[in-house]
C-alpha cells in the first residue's frame, strides 16, 4: 500500500525519534525514520519537508461556543477582546452607524485589565446609541450590560427577571436572562451557518482540528447539517435546564465529524460578574448564585446517567464544586460515563480528592490563569492573593491522576496560549511540564469524547490530524506563546498553511 502523503523530515511529538509521517486517505499509515518510511512513497505521493518543525496530534478544545466564536470571526456581534474601554466604545459606536438601526451585540470586554476597572454601563452605551437597541456581553459570556432602549427591549419581551429591577444608569443583566435575551435576537440560520464555517477557520489557523462545543437545543441541528463541510471535528454537549430537557433530546447518528456526546449544565456564574458560588464574600458584596437546589440538580444528573449520556456540569467556586460533588456521591453514577465538571477554578481543601474518589474527569482552561491570575489581575483584586495561589490547580490534578482535558472557553481559543499559561503559571500549583500541557489538549480531549483509539496521538491508525509549528516548544518553554501554527491538517488533508498560497 503506497501512502497519499508523506510529511518527511520533521519532530514527531512526544518522543521525537521519528521524523516521517506516511498518510492513506484520513488516516496514518506509519510512522518512523524516513529511510523506513520512503518505501511507501508511490508515482502519486504527493511529499512535504517539514525541514526539521515539529508535528504535533491536532489540538482538541474540549470546552468552547463554537456559535459565539463564529459569530465574532464574521462580524455579526463585534469583537470588543483586548480592546480598552475607549477603543470598544468607539467600536459599538461604529457598528451602530454602520448598521443603521437595529440590535448591535458586542462581546469580549474585560474591565479587569482596564485602568478604569468598572464595568461597561448603560449611560455609557446611551451615549453610543441614543435611539437603537445596543448590548455588551462580557468576557465570560455570563453578564449583559444594555442602553435604555435595549432594557425597554427586553423588558417587553419579558425576559428580565421579576422581583429585582435593573438599574436603567448600569444596565447589567446576567446569567439566564442575559442568554435568553441573546436567543431571542440571534440571527437566522443561514447567519450561523457561515458562524461556523468562520469559527472552523479560525480553529484551523490555530492548529484546532476537534472541538467540544456547547450548543443549545436549537442550534444543534446546524452543526449536524454541516458536518464535515468545514473539516473540523465536531463533539457536543447540549445545554439543558432541567431535568425535563434530556427526556426531549433528538437522536442523532455520530460519524467522524459530529459526535453527540452528553449535557451541559451550570450550576454557577463567573468571578467577573460576581456569580461564581464561593464560600465566603466577594469585596463588592454576595457570594454568588447556585442556579439549583440540590434536588432540582441530582434530578438532572440522574435523568441524564440513566439514558446513558455524559455530563458536563460548568462549576468555578467551591460552594458550586461541593453541590455537584454531592449530587454524584448520591447518585452513584459509573465512572464510566466519564461525567465533567467544567473550570473547577477555586476548589477547597479536599474537593480534589473527592472528584478523584468519585472518578469525575476535569475540563480546564489554563487561559484563564494567564488572564486573570497573578500580581495585581482579577483572581488576587476579587479573591485576595492566597485565593489567587490556590486557583485553577493544575498541578495538584495531575498528580492526584485525575484525568484532565483542556478547553479554551473561547477566551481566546488558542491552544498555544493555554499551553504556555500552564507551563508559566504564577503559582507552583498552577504550573504543568510542556508534556503534560500538550497531552490535556491533546489526549485529553480525545479521552473525554470516549475517541482515545482515534484521536490525540501520532500512530499507525489514526486519523491524520496534526499541526506543524514554527519551532519545538520545549526549546523555550518561556516563549510558548510566541510559537506560531504552520500547517494543520485535518484527515490528511491541508486546511491551513500559514505560508502564502495556503495549502495549494
Amino acid at each position: 500500500m503506497k501512502a497519499d502523503l508523506i510529511l518527511m523530515n520533521g519532530a514527531v511529538f512526544p518522543e521525537k525519534r521519528a521524523d516521517s509521517i506516511a498518510i492513506k486517505g484520513d488516516r496514518i499509515l506509519a510512522v518512523g525514520k524516513i529511510d523506513e518510511i520512503a518505501g511507501l512513497a508511490g508515482e502519486d505521493t504527493e511529499t512535504i519537508d517539514l525541514a526539521g518543525r515539529p508535528i504535533l496530534p491536532g489540538f482538541i478544545d474540549a470546552h468552547v461556543h463554537l456559535f459565539d466564536t463564529g459569530l465574532r470571526e464574521i462580524g455579526w456581534r463585534v469583537d470588543l477582546s483586548g480592546l480598552s474601554r475607549d477603543r470598544a466604545l468607539a467600536a459599538l459606536r461604529d457598528a451602530v452607524r454602520s448598521r443603521g438601526g437595529g440590535w448591535v451585540i458586542g462581546e469580549g470586554w474585560d474591565e479587569s485589565g482596564w485602568d478604569d476597572p468598572r464595568y461597561l454601563s448603560a449611560r455609557e452605551l446611551d451615549r453610543v446609541a441614543p435611539d437603537s437597541p445596543l448590548g455588551a456581553v462580557r468576557m465570560d459570556g455570563h453578564m449583559i450590560v444594555l442602553n435604555r432602549v435595549g432594557l425597554r427591549a427586553a423588558s417587553e419581551m419579558g425576559i428580565l427577571p421579576e422581583g429585582r429591577p435593573i438599574d436603567p444608569e448600569e444596565g447589567i443583566v446576567k446569567e439566564r436572562p442575559a442568554w435568553a435575551l441573546l436567543q431571542r435576537i440571534e440571527p437566522d440560520t443561514s447567519t450561523l451557518a457561515d458562524a461556523l464555517s468562520g469559527a472552523a477557520r479560525l480553529c484551523h489557523r490555530l492548529g484546532v482540528t476537534s472541538v467540544h462545543t456547547m450548543a443549545k437545543a436549537w442550534r444543534i441541528p446546524i452543526l449536524y447539517e454541516r458536518r464535515g463541510k468545514d473539516r473540523l471535528r465536531i463533539g457536543v454537549y447540549q445545554t439543558v435546564d432541567a431535568a425535563d430537557d434530556v427526556g426531549r433530546i433528538r437522536a442523532y447518528e455520530d460519524d467522524l465529524w459530529f459526535r453527540f456526546l452528553g449535557v451541559k449544565a451550570f450550576t454557577d456564574g463567573s468571578i467577573g460578574a460576581g456569580s461564581a458560588a464561593i464560600s465566603w464574600v466577594y469585596p463588592s458584596g454576595g457570594n454568588g448564585i447556585l442556579t439549583y437546589p440540590d434536588d432540582e440538580l441530582f434530578r438532572l444528573l440522574s435523568t441524564a446517567a440513566a439514558v446513558g449520556y455524559q455530563a458536563a456540569v460548568h462549576a468555578i467556586g467551591d460552594r458550586a464544586i461541593e453541590q455537584v460533588l454531592r449530587a454524584y456521591s448520591s447518585l452513584g453514577a459509573s465512572p464510566g460515563l466519564r461525567n465533567r465538571i467544567e473550570h473547577f477554578e477555586l476548589p477547597a481543601e479536599g474537593q480534589i480528592e473527592g472528584v478523584r474518589r468519585l472518578g469525575i474527569h476535569l475540563s480546564m482552561q489554563p487561559n484563564f490563569i494567564a488572564n486573570w491570575s497573578g500580581s495585581g489581575k482579577m483572581y488576587e483584586k476579587r479573591l485576595g492573593k492566597e485565593r489567587d495561589s490556590r486557583s485553577n490547580p493544575l498541578r495538584g490534578v495531575i498528580d492526584s491522576g485525575i484525568p484532565l482535558a483542556f478547553g479554551s472557553d473561547g477566551m481566546p481559543i488558542s491552544p498555544l496560549y493555554g499551553i504556555h499559561a500552564a507551563v508559566n503559571a504564577p503559582y507552583p500549583g498552577q504550573r504543568m511540564t510542556i508534556g503534560e500541557a500538550i497531552a490535556s489538549y491533546t489526549e485529553g480531549g480525545a479521552y473525554f469524547a470516549f475517541e482515545e483509539g482515534l484521536k490525540g496521538r501520532i500512530e499507525e491508525g489514526f486519523l491524520a490530524d496534526l499541526v506543524v509549528l514554527d519551532e519545538d516548544p520545549f526549546l523555550s518553554p518561556g516563549e510558548i506563546e510566541k510559537r506560531r501554527v504552520e500547517m494543520t491538517f485535518v484527515g490528511g488533508r491541508c486546511v491551513y498553511s500559514s505560508e502564502e498560497g495556503g495549502c495549494g
